[in-house]
Parts: structure tokens; C-alpha cells; sequence
């Protein structure tokens, strides 16, 4: 698929004596300041340039009467998601004299010359610029009916399952979405920390409203973890599910998983799906027990994510984790194979015989068989 693109314009219009007077970006529909790039979204004339689209709305809009100065070479900023072209155009009133064609930068400013406009990545600087576009270009890609259509993409958040649970109380609706491009306490199971360096994570949090007795939302994890392994398997991934929320590809730690409940005195009103799946690099000290998966579109597999959990969800909604026993069965990764299991109390050692209908793990010890409801399976000491 090729890689979204979208232009961006500015006009700056400059006072005689060099001050910003005002600036237009990406002919949007409203007035701006001169310090922030706003959502581009107006209309571009046909035969017209997004620079000079940004300058005829200057007129119309603001009634200024004002004329191009210089426009700037077009600077294209690549990211994951899309491709974000920025165009500078310089403008002043007219009649009121020529000033230095210099481009103010907005978060820094500090003057630039327009052939040194390269060394800027406005979009970048812009985090609710990125946020945007990265909602706009997700939603275009969506093909759920309720997973993922009520998003919010942030730029940065303490955990993605903090706020979704802020939206939850909220009375949010099942199927939100938070996205974070960056977070500063993320968690994972038994209090531990899940650490997502920016552009190398795909984080998020899916609001899920089941009708379900506590001991089958339970097993809503082990959903969670069939969905992202089929995701990843249906582009070209051996992805496998570890019991009870993680998803190993190679062995290791390609995606991590937790649910947490929002509770009333009713009971169970709704649970947050805290994923976390490493999409690319992961730290060098991590990188015996987890795994990237090379760089890819995060936003295409966003939606992939959310329409294989949106399916699967249906059929456990209806009949539980027995309604998915094909998958669980065929990705369970540690099926058949010794292992070494942390319940409370201790460690214990057997084969893993499956996961059953209530999301226990069989164990098989010694001729015989135990369910292990909580715990873990010890894989990276």
C-alpha cells in the first residue's frame, strides 16, 4: 500500500519591520497564531498550489491585502503512517515594503532562512497536528462497526488503560479506542512496567462492554491474544499465544496484554483491552526476551487489530472461550512442551496440556492433571 501523503501549507505575513502579523496553514477554516500549525482541511482551488491556497485564504478570510514575497522549496517529512509535505510561502501587505525573505520557525522562534527550512520538522514539533492526522488516516482505514469508530489519539499519556478507564466512567460507549504515541508509565500484569520508546510501539486501549458473568470475562484476555496473533498471522507472522496474556513470536515477546475492569456496585460495567505490541526496535538489554517486528504500518495494523478482536469479541460474546477453541488450541504455543509455571506459593514444573474453557492452564504433572487459574509461565529468568 503506498504511503498516504498530504500537503501543508503557510503563509506568513510580515509587518515592515519583520514581525509576524499573522500565519495560515493548509488552508484551514479558521484564524491561527504564530506559533501553532493547525489540521489541514480547506479547499484547494483547481491550478492551485497549497501555498497559494494558504495565501488567498489570508485575503478572503482576514480581509488583508497581501502579496507572495518568496515561497519556499517543499519539505516532505516521512513517518510510519504517512508522508507530510510542508510548503512556506512568505507574505507581506502590500505597499508596506519588502522584508528579508526569512521563514519564522514556530515552537523554537528563532529565524530561518527558507533554502534551511529542511532542518525543521514542523509536523513533528506539532503533536496535535500528528495526532490528528493520524486519526483521520486510521478512521479511512476502519472496517469494524464498533471497535476503533470512537478514537482518541494521544500524543503522550501515562497508560492508554488510565484514560480509557477515565472514558469508561465517562459512560463511553464499547468499541472506544486511546492510542498513545508515547507512555510514561504503562503497566503490565503483577505491577510490572511496560516500556514503549516513541515510533517503536503500538500502544492502545480498547473500551469492551460484555454481558458476560465474571468468571467468563475473565477469559477475555486469552481473546485479546487470539486476535493480535491472528492479525500478525494473516501478514506472514508466526505469531503464537503464551497463556495468559502474551503473544511470543520467535520465542519472544512481540505483544503484551491487560485487561482491567471497571467495576459498580451492579458489578462488572466494563473492560478495558490494554495492548501493547512491539513494532519495532526493542531496547538491546530486552532483546533476549522480546521482539519488533521490523517497522510497519501501525495505523493499518491498528485496524487490523481491532476488526480480528471486533470478530472474535462477537462469537465469545455469544459463547464464551469455548467458542473459540479452534484458535486457542491451534496457537497455543506452548501446548505439548515442559514449562515452568509461577502460581502463588512457588514454582512448578510439568507440560502444558492446553487452556481450558474458564482460561485455566492444564498442567500435567507426575500421571496427573491440575488447573492453574492465575500465574504465569516462566519463560526469561
Amino acid at each position: 500500500m503506498d504511503t498516504p501523503s498530504l500537503n501543508v501549507a503557510a503563509a506568513l505575513i510580515l509587518a515592515p519591520d519583520g514581525a509576524v502579523l499573522c500565519v495560515r496553514r493548509g488552508a484551514s477554516r479558521y484564524a491561527s497564531t504564530a506559533h501553532k500549525w493547525e489540521f489541514p482541511g480547506g479547499k484547494i482551488e483547481p491550478g492551485e498550489t497549497p501555498a497559494q491556497a494558504a495565501v488567498r485564504e489570508v485575503r478572503e478570510e482576514l480581509g488583508l491585502t497581501i502579496e507572495a514575497l518568496a515561497e519556499t522549496a517543499a519539505v516532505r517529512h516521512t513517518y510510519p503512517e504517512f508522508a507530510l509535505t510542508l510548503h512556506g510561502v512568505l507574505c507581506a501587505p502590500v505597499g508596506g515594503g519588502a522584508p528579508t525573505p526569512t521563514l519564522r520557525e514556530h515552537t523554537a522562534f528563532a529565524w530561518t532562512l527558507p533554502d534551511q527550512l529542511w532542518r525543521h520538522d514542523f509536523a513533528a514539533a506539532d503533536t496535535a497536528l500528528l495526532c490528528g492526522l493520524r486519526e483521520r488516516f486510521f478512521g479511512a482505514r476502519l472496517r469494524t462497526a464498533t471497535f476503533g469508530r470512537h478514537a482518541h489519539f494521544l500524543a503522550e499519556s501515562p497508560s492508554t488503560n488510565t484514560a480509557a478507564l477515565a472514558l469508561a466512567e465517562g459512560g463511553a460507549p464499547e468499541g472506544s479506542l486511546v492510542v498513545a504515541e508515547r507512555q510514561t508509565a504503562g503497566r503490565g500484569r503483577l505491577g510490572r512496567a511496560w516500556e514503549a520508546a516513541p515510533g517503536q510501539c503500538l500502544t492502545f486501549s480498547l473500551l469492551a462492554r460484555p454481558k458476560a458473568p465474571p468468571e467468563v470475562a475473565a477469559t477475555l484476555p486469552l481473546v485479546a491474544g487470539i486476535a493480535v496473533a491472528t492479525a500478525l498471522r494473516a501478514r506472514g507472522f508466526e505469531a503464537g499465544l503464551k497463556w495468559p496474556n502474551d503473544v511470543l513470536l520467535a520465542n519472544r515477546k512481540v505483544c503484551g496484554i491487560l485487561c482491567e475492569a471497571q467495576t459498580s456496585a451492579r458489578g462488572i460495567e466494563g473492560i478495558v483491552v490494554g495492548v501493547g505490541v512491539n513494532t519495532g526496535a526493542v531496547p538491546e538489554a530486552l532483546a533476549h526476551r522480546a521482539i519488533g517486528l521490523g517497522g510497519l504500518d501501525r495505523l493499518c495494523l491498528l485496524a487490523d487489530l481491532c476488526a480480528a478482536f471486533e470478530t472474535l469479541y462477537a462469537r465469545w460474546a455469544a459463547g464464551g472461550l469455548p467458542a473459540l477453541r479452534p484458535e486457542l488450541d491451534a496457537l497455543d504455543c506452548k501446548r505439548g512442551r515442559p514449562i515452568r509455571v509461577r502460581p502463588a506459593g512457588g514454582d512448578i514444573e510439568g507440560i502444558a496440556s492446553g487452556i481450558r474453557d474458564d482460561g485455566a492452564l492444564i498442567l500435567e504433572r507426575n500421571g496427573q492433571t491440575e488447573a492453574i487459574l492465575c500465574g504465569e509461565i516462566a519463560q526469561w529468568d
